[in-house]
């Protein structure tokens, strides 16, 4: 840094040199005076356009800065925008997931109704039709919370799974690879 002001300094030297002297000549002391003068303002001009430049660069960081602020919101926004998607499909591979589950659970608990339920329904209660329509109904009514049940359970795999993929991918990234050598 001192090497900018090299010139500042060594007239800074020169000036106390001479107010020591103090002894020379009007005429001496107004050319030394005036060498003074315009080395101070040479000075000042420089400082000047040292300001101006770095005023410049200043303001071209700002915006630098500023359009990089930009990009990182832009980019946040795509990342929850990203994040919401995978939570959406992830929401129906569960849901997908929980429906076929329930409609091959649905078929296996009408086939046993039909072969091990109805029988016992007309031994108990004859000819009513009513009481398989009822234990039909009842199969039926429960598929619902089956499915929603199902849902949240396969959810729940789900996202302790992709965890377990981004614990194992982090884990990878900060682990170094050995290069042969």
């Amino acid at each position: 840094m001192e090497k900018i002001y090299i010139k500042e300094v060594n007239e800074l030297q020169r000036a106390k040199q001479i107010a020591e002297k103090l002894d020379l000549h009007e005429h001496d002391l107004k050319e030394e005076y005036k060498r003074l003068l315009f080395n101070f303002e040479e000075s000042i001009g420089q400082m000047r356009l040292i300001t101006k430049v770095s005023d410049k660069i200043q303001k071209k960081l700002d915006k630098a800065n500023a359009a990089l602020d930009q990009k990182n919101r832009e980019l946040d926004t795509k990342n929850q925008e990203f994040q919401q998607t995978i939570d959406e499909l992830t929401q129906a591979r569960a849901g997908r997931t929980a429906t076929t589950i329930v409609l091959f659970l649905a078929i296996l608990l009408f086939l046993v109704e039909e072969i091990l339920i109805e029988p016992i329904i007309e031994i108990k209660f004859g000819a009513n039709q009513w009481a398989s329509i009822g234990s039909k109904l009842v199969i039926v009514i429960l598929l619902k919370p089956l499915e929603s049940l199902l849902e949240n359970l396969v959810l729940s795999f789900l996202h302790k799974k992709l965890k377990k993929q981004k614990t194992t991918q982090t884990l990878a990234e900060k682990t170094p690879t050995n290069v042969a050598e």
